[in-house]
């Protein structure tokens, strides 16, 4: 472990490195805080793998919602947490800013030596993890005007809020893309094409600093509003881009222009699942054919594709039998037509779950999410755990 401290104690700090040195460790930053510069500064500054951080007395809150701030954008950082006393109040905030460790300032080495073990235990396995990395999936569209824009930013909005996933929207259609109005006011103040220009220094500061974050655990990164700009993007970008966001969220979801290009050949490529949007109507029927044609040629596998029907009407001519016949899928979802709710969403630039929680298009998403949940890990001890003995 090489983990950074910030501390107001030159005392404090002294013995927590030499008792780090001695478990095996390196305190690679030992930060000294000055009130003078407030504490997200310092937090910028980090370059170890693991926080310590002490606190003033009254100060803690404080430190801990900049804690949150940090933890948002670093994710999984193991943080230790030095502070005294420990009220119910810190610990619980402590637990929801993401602190593994809440120690008494000044702790006691022997207390210090077994949670910064802890820590590294943590660290190791979060590394270690394969399913660590967030599920990728990608919503395509059959046709202009089949819903898919809007199904990806109401699926990506339902997985960050329902679901409580870090979620981070990708706006690939470079052309016309305008994810950002279906769930915001828009634009945003970056795009996705001025970020890839800047690929050699991407890491999770600099995504944080361009997406547009648009409800807790949801950001949006979006397309830009000249469609020359997109010119500059290539698909070795593209994965780049992909992996960062994948290291740092739990879920990324790329909304793609249907032309197969290199880009989008990128994108399908990276994506864990497929969404292809189309309407029970013969054009959409036709262009679906060809599309899942073209994915076969390229080598995407028939298990990774979801045909979904959108504005579904059972008593149309043209039925789930017919779809599946001549595309030569199975139809995963099907997507009832509720235009007075998707109207009001998307001109108003909000959520379909805000205009009405109770929409059965909700109900499908949920299953679509419902799908990407891994088994749910066996629960691990935590500070809190051994605290509450339970």
């Amino acid at each position: 472990m090489k983990p950074s401290i910030l501390y107001w104690s030159d005392a404090l700090s002294a013995r927590l490195s030499e008792r780090a040195a001695a478990d095996g460790h390196t305190l690679v930053q030992q930060i000294l805080r000055d009130e003078a510069v407030p504490i997200d500064t310092l937090l910028d500054q980090l370059a170890g793998d693991a926080l310590i951080l002490e606190c003033k007395e009254g100060q803690e809150l404080e430190d801990i919602a900049a804690l949150e701030r940090c933890t948002a954008v670093q994710a999984g950082l193991p943080v230790m947490l030095l502070a005294a006393p420990r009220s119910e109040a810190l610990l619980l905030a402590a637990l929801q800013a993401g602190v593994r460790e809440v120690l008494l300032n000044p702790p006691e080495l022997d207390a210090f030596s077994h949670a910064l073990h802890r820590l590294g235990k943590l660290k190791k396995s979060s590394n270690a993890d394969p399913q660590k990395r967030a599920k990728a999936v990608a919503f395509v569209s059959c046709k202009g005007g089949s819903g898919a824009t809007f199904l990806a930013t109401n699926f990506a909005h339902l997985v960050a809020q329902a679901h409580k996933k870090n979620t981070i929207f990708l706006d690939l259609d470079l052309q016309c893309g305008d994810a950002v109005y279906y769930v915001s006011a828009g634009p945003n103040k970056s795009n996705i094409t001025e970020i890839t220009r800047q690929i050699e220094r991407l890491d999770n500061k600099l995504l944080a600093s361009s997406v547009l974050h648009v409800a807790p655990n949801f950001d949006l990164l979006s397309a830009p509003e000249e469609p020359e700009a997109s010119y500059a993007m290539s698909p070795g970008q593209l994965e780049r881009l992909v992996d960062v966001s994948a290291s740092h969220y739990d879920m990324v979801v790329m909304d793609l222009e249907r032309v197969v290009n290199p880009l989008t050949a990128q994108a399908l490529d990276m994506a864990d699942v497929v969404y292809l949007v189309m309407e029970n109507l013969l054009p959409f029927l036709r262009d679906a054919k060809r599309l899942v044609e073209k994915f076969r040629e390229m080598g995407i596998e028939d298990r990774k594709i979801r045909l979904v029907v959108n504005r579904y009407e059972r008593n149309d001519i043209i039925d789930v039998a017919q779809i599946e016949r001549v595309v030569g899928l199975k139809v995963s979802y099907t997507i009832p037509s509720i235009f007075q709710d998707v109207a009001q969403a998307i001109n108003t630039g909000t959520p379909l779950v805000q205009v009405n929680p109770r929409s059965p298009i909700l109900d499908v998403l949920k299953e679509m999410a419902g799908e990407l949940e891994p088994e749910k890990p066996r629960k691990s001890e935590t500070w809190l755990s051994r605290l509450l003995g339970v």
